[in-house]
């Protein structure tokens, strides 16, 4: 079988996700541990010293898949890590794309609808295939895909709620500079709108459209 005995740990915060995770991964011959939260992984990690990890990016407030991946990698620099993700990339998370380490895969959550393509993906990440290694964030089509990391980092703050000085206090800039942007960002998605609540209205929807409700600012 592909998994050829390869231990994999798995951590999705969605119980139902993460079984289905584990089931596809098991029955492709992985050996799986399975962990819904940050803590259990941490656990997990030290008792299976696995082979691979996949991560969902979005874990809940706090640490995110990007962090844990780090602090693995940091332990065993040859450890091959997928991430899922329902975000498009890493800008959705505050994290600049260009420092995910070398040799991730990067697979949209869609995806799973075909089991093959996530047992293609860890099997691309463990072999160092980099010809077969996903990167959806990196595909040109994905959405909002033209808007810049400090855009999006707005328009991620918005959907929490924030209003404009205290994104421009987060930043350590000024409420019109944020105004600017916003007025920018919603005129490159195409919902530019002459009144400002209307315009945070369409900014937040957006948002959570392409990437869901933000836990954490």
């Amino acid at each position: 079988m592909v998994g050829g005995g390869r231990t994999v740990l798995v951590v999705e915060d969605d119980l139902l996700t993460l079984g289905l995770l584990a089931e596809i991964l098991t029955q492709s011959g992985f050996v799986v541990g399975a962990a819904a939260t940050v803590a259990r992984a941490r656990l997990m990690w030290e008792r299976m010293s696995p082979a691979a990890v996949v991560l969902d990016v979005d874990l809940g407030p706090g640490v995110n898949g990007f962090d844990l991946a780090d602090a693995f990698l940091a332990q065993s620099p040859d450890l091959a890590v997928l991430f899922l993700s329902n975000l498009p990339d890493a800008r959705f998370a505050g994290r600049d794309p260009g420092s995910l380490p070398a040799g991730v895969g990067y697979l949209r959550k869609d995806h799973l609808a075909e089991p093959k393509a996530l047992v293609a993906a860890l099997d691309a990440v463990l072999g160092r295939s980099q010809s077969g290694i996903p990167r959806d964030d990196r595909d040109p089509a994905r959405p909002l895909a033209g808007l810049s990391r400090t855009q999006v980092e707005v328009l991620r703050m918005v959907a929490l709620g924030m209003s404009n000085q205290q994104i421009a206090d987060e930043r350590g800039t000024t409420s019109r500079a944020v105004h600017n942007v916003l007025t920018r960002t919603m005129a490159l998605i195409g919902a530019a709108d002459s009144d400002e609540g209307s315009a945070r209205v369409a900014a937040a929807r957006e948002f959570i459209r392409v990437a869901g409700l933000p836990t954490s600012p």
